[in-house]
């Protein structure tokens, strides 16, 4: 137990740099593409993962409208609580607390999942990847935003938000999804080190 607090605890501060160098103008894509890409259309289920501010899940409560449903995730109880705090006028979103390893969503309960700048921060990706694939309808869409490292990859996925390696590969992220059974549709390049890799699960 006191393991699993503590990855928590490093991974929750992890996500706060990785807020803060999204909010200096860190690489990444913008929302509209994001919705697109996982084809987002009014009453759709979708999860962010790692909402921090609850920004895009807003943006995507926007898009699936009041038929809709949205999961905002995130660690920690303050960051989930000011979470609350932040989309409680928007009815059709939904927080969760989540874990390291694991989404927390319910089985088969989404159409999309989406992640910002967060996968590089997670140390086990297989037992996640998994755990998304559990969460996502046959056919659902997951989208993996995120940058590559400024040079070599990490060795191991726990390194990979040292600063002089910070940041994963389109490669490592097609080849961690396609290990838990994701079918990879397409790889977009962003602006800068930015990419997004989209995935479908198997029916």
């Amino acid at each position: 137990m006191a393991q699993s607090t503590a990855a928590v605890a490093t991974l929750i501060a992890a996500l706060l740099l990785s807020s803060s160098a999204h909010a200096q103008g860190n690489d990444s894509l913008a929302p509209s593409r994001i919705f697109d890409a996982l084809a987002l259309h009014d009453g759709a289920t979708v999860c962010e993962l790692g909402a921090g501010d609850g920004e895009l899940s807003i943006a995507a409560a926007a898009r699936v409208g009041s038929r809709g449903h949205v999961y905002a995730s995130e660690l920690g109880d303050d960051r989930v609580k000011a979470l609350r705090a932040k989309v409680s006028a928007r009815t059709q979103i939904e927080v969760v607390a989540g874990a390291a390893d694991r989404t927390n969503l319910p089985d088969g309960a989404c159409d999309a999942i989406f992640m910002r700048n967060v996968y590089h921060h997670v140390a086990a990706p297989g037992p996640m990847s998994a755990s998304l694939a559990a969460a996502l309808k046959p056919g659902g869409r997951v989208a993996v935003v995120d940058f590559r490292p400024p040079g070599a990859e990490a060795p191991t996925p726990a390194d990979r938000d040292e600063d002089d390696m910070h940041g994963v590969t389109p490669e490592s992220v097609q080849r961690e999804l396609m290990d838990a059974g994701f079918q990879v549709e397409r790889t977009e390049k962003g602006s800068r080190r930015a990419f997004m890799v989209v995935a479908v699960r198997g029916t």
